[in-house]
């Protein structure tokens, strides 16, 4: 009879106990990990339930929240989503409770700590971003603490996009939408210039014969401009590796959704102006953002086609990055 587990490696191969006995190490350290890391996500939560249900009620019903950040109550699903379709390459490396990830964790529950102890006793108008960058940095220390630093690093991107989790204040978005806000409107001047259809204009306001239009903030498309800078993250992420033309493709966001809502406020105007003044405050201006959308999305991924393309020619075959 032969003795299978006396038998030397063949073919490159180590003997079956050993394997076995390595993998099932393995796996008893990742099933505890998760263990862990569902306890303290459990614990975080009733800990900041408080913060947690005022963020889900105001994305919901406050429509001032609601217009800058209802896209929070998505990032967490969406970065679970990465860590799961990544699993296996994340999770390689994982080590449950190493000296390193407790250490993290440890850290990230004093600055936690001093930062809500920082806040005064009523609840000041930057306590629910506080609050939430706390839970955020609590999920992430977690999963250092259960899984190990490898892991972390692995996923860095799923867990540094969960950052966009917390609601960003309104005075943030300022800057972003005036930017949105000119480059809309000078699109729109192009687009009569090249149709020569006879305008004025004075700043934001254009006087056409019949018509007159003011590009306002609120034609900024806030909505399309955070979800096309979510997109071009994920897709940077997924599609390209972490160069200078990830940051290139984050970029354009603002661009991309100049020409689109300038195209939209043209297209609009010039329906006004010329078949009926309703088009103005109809059903096409309310919901016809979608097709603009769409057509943001097709110029983003031309680009991010483009990026990809150059990429595969500039890399060397031997280091070209790891498709995933």
């Amino acid at each position: 009879m032969i003795d299978l587990q006396n038998q030397p490696a063949r073919n490159g191969y180590a003997a079956g106990p050993s394997v076995s006995r390595f993998s099932a190490g393995k796996l008893g350290e990742l099933q505890l990990g998760i263990v862990l890391f569902l306890i303290l996500l459990t614990a975080s939560v009733c800990i900041f339930w408080n913060a947690l249900a005022t963020q889900i009620r105001s994305s919901l019903w406050d429509g001032s929240f609601s217009e800058s950040n209802s896209y929070t109550l998505a990032i967490p699903s969406v970065s679970a989503m990465l860590v799961y379709l990544e699993r296996k390459r994340i999770f390689a490396g994982a080590r449950f409770c190493s000296c390193a990830g407790a250490l993290l964790f440890l850290g990230v529950m004093a600055v936690d700590g001093a930062m809500i102890s920082s806040l005064p006793g009523h609840w000041p108008e930057n306590a629910l971003p506080t609050n939430i960058l706390c839970v955020v940095t609590l999920w992430i220390g977690a999963f250092a603490l259960s899984f190990g630093l490898r892991p972390l690093r692995a996923g860095a991107f799923p867990a540094l996009f969960l950052l966009l989790t917390v609601p960003l204040p309104g005075t943030w978005l300022e800057k972003p939408l005036k930017v949105v806000q000119y480059g809309s409107t000078a699109v729109c001047a192009l687009a009569f210039s090249l149709l020569r259809v006879p305008y004025s204009r004075e700043g934001f306001v254009f006087y056409l014969k019949h018509i007159s239009i003011l590009v306002a903030k609120q034609c900024s498309g806030i909505h399309s401009t955070i979800a096309i800078f979510i997109i071009s993250l994920i897709a940077a992420d997924i599609m390209l590796s972490f160069s200078s033309r990830t940051v290139v493709l984050v970029l354009t966001t603002l661009p991309i959704v100049c020409v689109t809502n300038g195209l939209r406020i043209a297209m609009l105007t010039l329906l006004a102006e010329y078949i009926n003044p309703r088009y103005m405050d109809g059903p096409l201006h309310h919901e016809g953002g979608i097709g603009f959308f769409l057509l943001a999305l097709v110029i983003m991924f031309g680009i991010l086609h483009l990026l990809k393309k150059s990429e595969m020619t500039t890399v060397p075959p031997q280091s070209t990055p790891e498709k995933r």
